[in-house]
């Protein structure tokens, strides 16, 4: 199940932190970020649902970066270790 990074009261963005549960014993939480100008990070994504990888709604809301007309949207998977 993905999780949206929190937004924070902090208005230095570097001093916010995020919170998430704790993996399960035995499993690994594995993040895949996805950066890009909004109309790229979109096609991305569609596309990689369109290959059956992730559903669109398993990704993050986009998220800002601190650069100009980029965003990020995050997906996360848990793996077995």
């Amino acid at each position: 199940m993905p999780q949206a990074f929190l937004p924070s009261t902090l208005a230095d963005p570097a001093l916010q932190v995020t919170i998430e549960p704790a993996a399960e014993p035995g499993r690994e939480v594995i993040r895949i970020l996805v950066i890009g100008s909004a109309h790229g990070v979109e096609r991305i994504i569609h596309e990689l649902y369109r290959l059956g990888f992730a559903e669109v709604r398993e990704w993050s809301k986009p998220q800002p970066t601190g650069r100009i007309n980029k965003i990020m949207r995050v997906l996360t998977r848990y793996v077995l270790v």
